[in-house]
């Protein structure tokens, strides 16, 4: 499909000026997308049209009344939306769920849902990663990656003795998990 649009900035730009292609845009641009994963996780493409127009819907207010700051691409955003929102209507719908509707739906599989999910976890644990500081992002990856002691880092890092290693890895931590929190928090 052929863009009219430059850029992600230019969606958002078009949106706060009402111009409802964007709208229009965002839904061909992603509807393929959104259809894989509903129609993969038992739903169906008529369900992947109501969720992505109920996020586009959800996304379009957002920017229009300047609530929305881009920190990913669009596309990311909505998809994560999508995601929450198939995983609610699963959520719901298993909560009227006879023992008959199991019995003759044997193949009830949340695999691909959950492996979604655990990828989706792993991009955003990368993405704030590389948004802190580097020493940080040495300490953390060194600590959980590498399994390194804090005897070890501290001597790698050239931090003063594992007591200030451990310290300072607490800080990293901390701060990670606030940052993942919050880009956690726009998805929902």
């Amino acid at each position: 499909m052929l863009s009219l649009y430059k850029s992600d900035k230019s969606i958002l730009e078009a949106i706060r000026n009402n111009d409802e292609t964007a709208l229009d845009y965002l839904y061909k641009s992603n509807i393929r997308m959104i259809i894989k994963i509903v129609v993969d996780n038992n739903g169906s493409q008529e369900d992947a049209q109501e969720i992505l127009q109920d996020v586009l819907v959800l996304f379009w207010e957002k920017v229009y009344n300047g609530k929305f700051d881009l920190t990913s691409k669009i596309s990311t955003y909505l998809y994560a939306v999508a995601k929450n929102k198939w995983l609610q209507e699963l959520n719901r719908r298993k909560k009227h769920t006879t023992i008959e509707d199991i019995k003759n739906n044997p193949g009830h599989n949340k695999l691909a849902l959950e492996q979604i999910e655990e990828e989706e976890t792993i991009e955003i644990v990368k993405k704030c990663l590389d948004q802190l500081n580097p020493l940080c992002k040495k300490i953390l990856i060194l600590y959980y990656y590498q399994g390194m002691s804090m005897n070890e880092i501290s001597k790698e890092t050239g931090l003063a003795n594992e007591n200030v290693a451990k310290a300072k890895k607490y800080q990293c931590k901390k701060e990670l998990e606030d940052m993942i929190k919050s880009i956690s928090n726009q998805f929902t």
